[in-house]
């Protein structure tokens, strides 16, 4: 008799769950939403893009569907934000740092030494979790009328040389050709060379520096391991593109639509994180194939990267919170950084 009631209730269980799963996919309203991108479908954040699109999908039953234009097709770099909060796409990956102005809080030192994993908690923690910056910083976001659903992985970063290096010691005094952390490159040694992305492979070839930096991938995506094919990787992992939707679109939707999109994003996340590990394998073939090798920072040398990129970090947070008026909540978000990568904050 006990056998046979059990049963009855595990039958019942299951059919107000299955009930329950119909009905929450039948309370989804169809969404068709477009999705601007600068990127290109190929890429590492083109994967992640279309990957998203086909979780919403996969988990509204098809009652969620995204069109994808690409490569900037509907909004060029740097007009993504005001595009979408304007409704003129629904959704975009953006780049905080593309908006130092209007996404000033967001321009915190995010590295981390501890995986692409932690970078995306770090930065999500910070902007969605923490009782003390997430208030501050939704307030700004939402002032562009935009809804941020979480962050990517940025991929790891190497120093390329045309010669094997291991340690920062060794390439102390070398010029090292870079369009960005120049301060933080200088103090780690560098003798820096101002030079854009789009120069490297012409004038890395022709030694005007001795030494690039940049996305492991995006260096082999440009066959610099034919100029210098020995990479080493800095260790830190960093996250900060960010998937984001109108603010009035994301208002609109109930809260079991709500649910699937954060479902896909964390799905997203996920499947950026492996990607960006299988990228990296990839980049190990390359430079090897290429006569040379791919090595890793030891852990003092990853560590006084880290620094140099923090303490640089925080003096351009400043900068671009004060610029937008923001300075004040901008120390509230750098401590409980600095307290979540166990950093002292300069003064």
């Amino acid at each position: 008799m006990k056998k046979r009631l059990l049963a009855i209730v595990l039958t019942l269980v299951m059919v107000c769950s299955m009930a329950f799963a119909v009905s929450a996919q039948e309370a989804i309203a169809p969404q068709s939403l477009v999705l601007t991108t600068t990127y290109s479908e190929n890429e590492f954040a083109g994967q992640f893009i279309s990957f998203l699109k086909d979780k919403l999908a996969e988990l509204s039953d098809g009652a969620i569907s995204v069109e994808i234009y690409w490569g900037g097709t509907y909004a060029a770099m740097g007009e993504e934000l005001a595009f979408v909060g304007a409704g003129g796409a629904d959704m975009s990956v953006i780049g905080q740092s593309m908006y130092t102005d209007k996404l000033s809080l967001l321009n915190f030192p995010s590295q981390v030494l501890t995986g692409f994993e932690d970078s995306i908690n770090l930065m999500d923690t910070i902007a969605f979790r923490n009782e003390k910056t997430a208030p501050l910083v939704q307030e700004e976001i939402e002032k562009s009328n935009i809804h941020m659903l979480g962050s990517m992985p940025g991929g790891s970063n190497s120093f390329i040389t045309k010669r094997e290096y291991t340690s920062l010691a060794d390439m102390k005094g070398l010029k090292l050709g870079i369009g960005m952390n120049q301060t933080a490159m200088e103090a780690l040694g560098f003798n820096v060379v101002a030079m854009m992305p789009w120069d490297y492979y012409d004038q890395l070839s022709r030694g005007v520096a001795e030494v690039g930096y940049m996305s492991s991938a995006a260096l082999v995506s440009m066959s610099l391991q034919e100029v210098m094919p020995y990479f080493l990787k800095d260790g830190t992992y960093t996250a900060g593109n960010f998937i984001t939707i109108n603010l009035d679109k994301w208002n609109s939707f109930d809260d079991a639509t709500k649910a699937v999109f954060e479902e896909a994003v964390k799905a997203t996340q996920e499947f950026a994180c492996e990607t960006a590990g299988t990228m990296d394998d990839g980049v190990k073939e390359a430079v090897e194939t290429a006569g040379g090798a791919l090595n890793m920072l030891g852990e003092e040398d990853a560590a006084l990267v880290q620094k140099a990129f923090f303490e640089t970090g925080v003096a351009d947070a400043r900068i671009f919170a004060g610029a937008a008026g923001t300075g004040d909540a901008m120390e509230v978000v750098l401590q409980e950084v600095a307290a979540m990568l166990g950093m002292e904050l300069p003064e």
